[in-house]
């Protein structure tokens, strides 16, 4: 069976164009698309980011969407997302049904985990799968291939005799992640998705100039049910955490095939297990040493972890480079409401240990738990003050959404009388769960917001600006451009670089704040581009030149008159050309030139002759003629 798998379009209704880098990919459509191919289906994929040059994000999805139902002509086509992706799955599914009219819909994720009788009535797919369901969409392909029997499938929803069907409700139905392929990437456009990275939230990038992110999944679920969460929810799958050979075997598959720098390990309890985190450090060192794999990461954990200096420190000789706590409040009352099971003490120590052993620290505070007052607010701003200026902690409010234990009660409340309107516009609108009258709670999240975009770390003022010569999916068709900020952290007093992508036309008028980290100290701090009223911009931008000719002239491919082909608007009809371009270039420019040839070697053959290329093709094989040499 011929299957096509459709992730989300990132920011569907709140930016275009954005960009998805790794670190947001929704990685479960890797590995069902792993798993599909192990059972025997083509597997194709369709990624809906990363193409400037439309009108709008739908315009975007459509036109991705369209052309790959009529080049892969599918007899199965899966989509899904979180609760936030419900305004996306409903215009991809209008748009299948146009093209696709015949072709089963699937839709699976959390959002239909955590509601799939109200989803699957909503948008209507023709299938719709319920908790993990790497397993149960091969279990559907294959019923479907074989026109079997569907009410074996657990979790599974389908419309039969004119009513909604269920069949048997089991959440907890997954197997040992061990025994699970590895994620495959490869049909969702992952170079592009790599690319991406330089558009990542800086908390994940600040180290490295040219960023390439990549996450790794090395356990699902958790055992925690902290209120807001969905993980919460009853009759869910239990927490199974992979062993470490199986996750450095899955860290060389991937390095392998896409050289990353960076990358995120997925696990709400990685290092709780203070014995499970050395051995992992400490095999990474090995496989760093054999292998010379070169790139930092990082890992989120629980507060009860109580990690020790001794585990920071052989954390950081592997690696590592910052860590994450859900910190969620500095209340004890809010914390017991929040049913976290941690106390702020073991925060204050965690961000003492962080600067010790000089690797990052970060977390997020949420607002707005039912037992929230104006005094629990004022303790978890005290803590921030106190400890978190120099960390790389945020702020917002809490959102009740749809599995979480505060779900129910706000519905209840009368807080969330529309269900289609709340999903429509989920994360658009405040909740006030709390005793705090309405009016007095907007002003409260005003200043938490101020707070988190405003935060009290330190200020420098940039003292050099370089236009880097980096020209790809991401600048092109508008004005934006990668440029380099070089500064003195006011932390370690090291000379310090970030690259932000901006558009220069707006800066003199705008001015340009950038909140980044210092790759040296790791700590948090405020990149400032001096601006004045009178004068605009006081520093004159410098523009990178490169030292190979070959660069410069692929970076510019000719067309049939010797003109340069212009990057305005994308042409749908040549967008696979122009990525293909695109990407060549990108590696270049990174001084990834075999890695290019390799690449160029791959691709070359599908394109056929193009005026574009005739030029490219003479200074590809003049940059193969001077590598030989």
């Amino acid at each position: 069976m011929k299957v096509l798998l459709i992730p989300p379009t990132y920011r569907y209704t709140t930016q275009y164009p954005s960009f998805l880098a790794p670190s947001d990919f929704s990685c479960g459509f890797a590995y069902v698309a792993a798993t599909l191919k192990a059972a025997g289906h083509q597997v194709f994929g369709c990624n809906p980011n990363n193409a400037p040059g439309y009108g709008s994000a739908f315009d975007m999805m459509h036109d991705k969407v369209a052309r790959a139902i009529a080049t892969t002509k599918p007899d199965l086509i899966g989509i899904g997302g979180i609760c936030t992706d419900f305004s996306f799955l409903r215009d991809a599914l209008h748009v299948i049904r146009h093209y696709a009219p015949s072709v089963p819909v699937l839709m699976g994720g959390s959002i239909v985990t955590y509601d799939q009788e109200f989803i699957h009535s909503a948008l209507k797919p023709d299938y719709s799968l319920a908790g993990e369901a790497d397993d149960t969409v091969v279990m559907l392909a294959d019923a479907l291939e074989r026109q079997g029997d569907l009410d074996a499938i657990p979790n599974l929803a389908y419309r039969k005799q004119e009513r909604l069907f269920f069949t048997e409700k089991n959440l907890k139905f997954g197997r040992d992640l061990n025994t699970h392929p590895f994620p495959d990437y490869s049909m969702f456009d992952i170079e592009g998705m790599l690319e991406a990275s330089w558009a990542a939230r800086p908390i994940y990038r600040f180290y490295r100039a040219d960023p390439k992110i990549m996450p790794i999944v090395s356990a699902r679920e958790c055992p925690f049910a902290c209120t807001f969460c969905l993980h919460g929810h009853g009759g869910r799958a239990k927490y199974r955490a992979r062993t470490t050979e199986n996750v450095m075997e899955e860290i060389k598959h991937l390095y392998e095939r896409y050289p990353f720098n960076i990358l995120i390990v997925l696990d709400e309890l990685f290092a709780v297990n203070k014995q499970k985190l050395e051995e992992f450090c400490r095999i990474l060192i090995d496989y760093r040493e054999r292998h010379g794999w070169d790139f930092d990461w990082l890992f989120q954990t629980h507060a009860n972890a109580r990690l020790s200096l001794e585990s920071l420190q052989l954390a950081k000789r592997a690696g590592c480079t910052y860590f994450s706590y859900g910190l969620e409040s500095a209340s004890p009352r809010v914390l017991k409401s929040m049913k976290k099971g941690t106390h702020p003490d073991q925060y204050a120590e965690a961000i003492a240990l962080a600067d010790q052993a000089e690797i990052g620290f970060g977390g997020n505070f949420i607002f707005g738990d039912p037992a929230e007052t104006p005094e629990t607010i004022s303790e978890t701003l005290d803590f921030y003050r106190k400890y978190c200026a120099d960390s790389h902690c945020f702020m917002s409010s809490i959102q009740p959404y749809p599995g979480s234990a505060l779900y129910i009660p706000c519905q209840d409340m009368g807080l969330i009388p529309d269900k289609l309107a709340f999903y429509k516009t989920i994360d658009q609108v405040p909740f006030n769960m709390t005793k705090i009258p309405d009016a007095q709670w907007i002003g409260y999240l005003r200043a938490i917001y101020a707070f988190d975009s405003l935060p009290f770390c330190k200020t420098v003022d940039v003292t050099r600006i370089l236009q880097r010569a980096v020209h790809n999916r991401m600048t092109l068709g508008g004005a934006r451009r990668f440029w380099e900020l070089f500064a003195e952290c006011p932390h370690c007093t090291r000379e310090i670089s970030f690259v932000e992508l901006t558009d220069p036309g707006q800066v003199p008028t705008h001015g340009l704040q950038v909140i980044t980290g210092c790759p040296h100290c790791f700590k948090r701090l405020r990149l400032n581009v001096p601006v004045a009223k009178d004068k605009g911009l006081l520093l004159p931008v410098e523009e990178e030149t490169s030292d190979e000719a070959i660069q410069a002239a692929i970076m510019q491919p000719r067309g049939e008159e010797g003109g340069v082909i212009e990057e305005t608007r994308v042409q749908r009809h040549s967008l696979p050309l122009r990525e293909f371009l695109d990407r060549m270039v990108s590696m270049c420019e990174q001084g990834s030139h075999r890695e290019a040839l390799r690449y160029y070697e791959r691709n070359r053959g599908d394109f056929m002759p193009d005026p574009a290329l005739a030029e490219f093709d003479r200074m590809v094989e003049t940059l193969r003629q001077k590598l030989a040499a």
